[in-house]
């Protein structure tokens, strides 16, 4: 005599939600938080960071994520020293300082700020200006664009993987509903 068990209807089903929502919640748990940003930073310069331009522009603009409330201080330095011409001037979230003509070489742009929420933005841009440079010879290799500013690609790979693990669960179960034609 042959033993049969009586199954309620979608018990399978059950257990592949079961499976997706287990799978769905160990992503979740180790799945990198990004860095809260409570404070304004610097959000655009221009020069950028690690730029090579092939001439010095007249002036250099760093774009904030918040409006700007005071500024300490923006230094433009290359081969020979200063080349900032006169004070920063301020505009709402943008901080712009004219530039002297300056000879080609490495140059670094030092910022602090004071944003209007009362706390201080400070860091430094590295560029190079030369054509020379800009042509290729000794340019260093740009990073990837994937890449995130922290190195952490996590930030895009982990939601991209929890959506299509969610979308298969979806689909097994709408497949499995389907009546039998």
């Amino acid at each position: 005599m042959t033993r049969t068990t009586c199954r309620a209807p979608g018990s399978r089903g059950r257990r592949a939600v079961a499976a997706v929502l287990t799978v769905v919640g160990l992503l979740l748990v180790w799945a990198p938080v990004p860095p809260a940003a409570a404070h304004d930073e610097l959000l655009y310069s221009d020069p950028s960071e690690s730029g090579v331009l092939e001439v010095l522009p007249s002036r250099a603009i760093l774009t904030f994520t918040g409006p700007v409330a005071e500024v300490h201080e923006v230094a433009v330095t290359g081969p020979d020293g200063s080349v900032a011409n006169g004070a920063a001037t301020l505009r709402g979230a943008e901080v712009r300082q004219n530039l002297w003509a300056g000879p080609d070489g490495a140059y670094t742009l030092t910022y602090d700020v004071v944003s209007a929420d009362g706390h201080e933005v400070a860091g430094e841009i590295r560029f190079q200006v030369g054509a020379a440079v800009a042509a290729g010879e000794g340019a260093e290799s740009a990073s990837s664009p994937a890449a995130s500013a922290d190195g952490r690609p996590a930030a895009v790979v982990v939601p991209l993987a929890m959506v299509l693990v969610a979308g298969a669960g979806a689909l097994l179960l709408w497949r499995r509903r389907r009546p039998a034609a």
